[in-house]
């Protein structure tokens, strides 16, 4: 797999599709991907990519700026009104009537109204600028440290010092260039503590529900800005970020400390999910799914017979785990993750998320959209 899972009727829409532009007025041209979603009824059978569901109502999004919701568990869908025709990576509930989508080319949208309707709040632009603060502030802790320097630590610093200064120009070039950097996932601890994480370590955090973000990247042990493609927390507090190339990112206070802890694997995780009796799940490429019982200091490989590459999981309401990725895989653990078992599919698409409905389905998104399985296959009962 190369670097990035970024999987991604009129005859004048597919035009402009291919074209990406459609002419505003005679000196400005507005890229199609930055106009309001349109609207399809085969929506719910195109590309999706995650989901989640709330107390009463399940979004699922995807391509073209898709963001669907159901309000009686999957069988009829409404399509949101979104302000972009971007590809909707994750989405999220954060608390009452509150939700959370990221995009590509650095996009954030929020809801406040139940995922119903969508704003952008923050834009490629927005992160290229918070990128800009960030490195400026690496650069004046380094022109510190390089003060106080012995003539040990001097040469790294000062390396350290003109990789900073570069950072500082990417950035303010990112400004005016326009970020394309993809967001890819979205979590929030509670309604003020939230995280969106992305491409080439983009790393976003928000302790105030959203109004204001700030660019951790700096902060994080991943000096070769992999992609970070999961968070999320154990029920002892520990946050664990999965990422590209085996990168594993952790912190044991809230988010203000990060470290890297030694990894089990070399391949990409693409996901990991916190069990209820307080272990912690990754899981990536070929199948490999590792279990720590130790908050992320060591990790036991798990066995599940099958190595198709998995992409999404989820703890549902009964503690249940279920795993799923590409040619149709779908594991269940009702053991906290010591074990998995194979539940059959059919059709071999691709599963990238997953959301449990309230009679005890399994409702997954991918290539083709929304599909179901029933309760039986994922609670131990006949199939």
């Amino acid at each position: 797999m190369n670097r990035g899972r970024l999987i991604v009727g009129h005859l004048s829409v597919v035009l402009l599709v291919i074209a990406g532009y459609v002419i505003a007025n005679e000196n400005e041209a507005i890229s199609f991907a930055m106009l309001p979603a349109i609207k399809t009824e085969s929506a719910q059978k195109s590309l999706l990519l995650d989901a989640a569901a709330g107390d009463e109502r399940i979004l699922v999004v995807g391509e073209q700026g898709h963001i669907l919701y159901s309000d009686d568990q999957g069988s009829n869908w409404t399509h949101a009104d979104v302000p972009v025709s971007l590809a909707i990576t994750a989405v999220t509930f954060a608390a009452m009537d509150s939700a959370w989508a990221t995009a590509h080319d650095g996009v954030l949208l929020q809801s406040t109204d139940n995922g119903a309707s969508w704003q952008v709040k923050l834009t490629g632009t927005d992160v290229a600028r918070l990128s800009v603060t960030a490195a400026e502030e690496q650069v004046k802790l380094l022109e510190a440290a390089l003060e106080q320097a012995t003539p040990e630590t001097r040469e790294d610093l000062e390396w350290a010092l003109d990789d900073a200064t570069f950072a500082v120009d990417d950035a303010k070039a990112a400004i005016e260039e326009g970020v394309t950097t993809p967001l890819l996932n979205v979590w929030f601890a509670n309604e003020n503590n939230g995280y969106a994480l992305g491409a080439y370590g983009v790393f976003l955090r928000t302790s105030d529900g959203g109004s204001t973000w700030s660019l951790d990247s700096n902060r994080l042990d991943n000096p070769d800005k992999y992609h970070l493609y999961d968070i999320t927390r154990s029920s002892a507090g520990t946050l664990l970020v999965a990422g590209e190339a085996g990168t594993l990112l952790r912190s044991r206070d809230g988010g203000q400390t990060w470290e890297r802890p030694e990894s089990p694997y070399q391949g990409s995780f693409f996901g990991a999910v916190a069990t209820t009796d307080g272990s912690l799940l990754v899981f990536g490429l070929k199948g490999n799914i590792f279990r720590s019982v130790d908050e992320g200091v060591t990790w036991s490989a798990i066995k599940s017979g099958d190595q198709r590459t998995l992409l999404g999981g989820m703890t549902r309401t009964d503690g249940t785990i279920v795993l799923m990725g590409s040619a149709g895989a779908v594991l269940f653990s009702d053991d906290n993750g010591r074990s998995f078992r194979t539940i059959p599919t059919t059709g071999n698409r691709v599963y990238s998320g997953g959301a449990g409905t309230a009679d005890g389905r399994l409702l997954l998104v991918g290539f083709g959209g929304v599909s179901f399985i029933d309760s039986n296959a994922v609670s131990g009962g006949p199939s």
